[in-house]
């Protein structure tokens, strides 16, 4: 399988609820490869994770969704959308039910721990995170923090629900 077939996947599916960026996604992507690596002990994809400047980014679906820059992506008629098997499309649906709510920031923290395979890759000079690098990593059992900047505008949506409607148009 191909790491851009799971990011079509996620786009296809996932794409009208959670605003998805370039970033974001890659990090999506890169969490479906630590799930499957924790859950299978196999990896999803083949593709090349790079230790990119912020965190772990996936060359192949970056150069894919490069024209979108910082902006939501949209699903294009023209792009087909395999399917990707049932245990795949479970493991995609868990990551995202557990991740797609965070923003781009909050996933790059999650990505960016000390003991994390992209600081541990970036660490020791490597170029790409190896399988090895992930799952020797706390990645591997990583949880959400409950500090993160989407819960955060979420608490303040629910208290103050008309403060961010009046930021929004200030």
């Amino acid at each position: 399988m191909l790491a851009s077939d799971v990011a079509r996947h996620i786009v296809a599916h996932y794409g009208d609820a959670w605003f998805l960026t370039n970033l974001k996604l890659n990090l999506l992507v890169y969490w479906c490869q630590v799930g499957a690596l924790r859950d299978a002990g196999a990896p999803l994809f083949a593709d090349e994770i790079a230790v990119g400047e912020c965190g772990p980014v996936i060359p192949a679906i970056w150069a894919e969704y490069e024209a979108f820059g910082s902006r939501m992506i949209r699903l294009r008629d023209e792009w087909q959308v395999k399917a990707l098997g049932e245990n795949t499309e479970s493991l995609v649906a868990s990551v995202m039910r557990e991740l797609g709510w965070l923003t781009a920031a909050d996933l790059l923290n999650l990505s960016n721990h000390p003991d994390g395979a992209w600081n541990a890759a970036r660490e020791q000079g490597y170029e790409s995170i190896s399988v090895s690098h992930i799952a020797g990593s706390a990645d591997m059992r990583r949880e959400v923090s409950e500090r993160t900047l989407a819960a955060c505008v979420d608490g303040v949506e629910r208290k103050y629900p008309n403060a961010l409607r009046l930021l929004e148009h200030s």
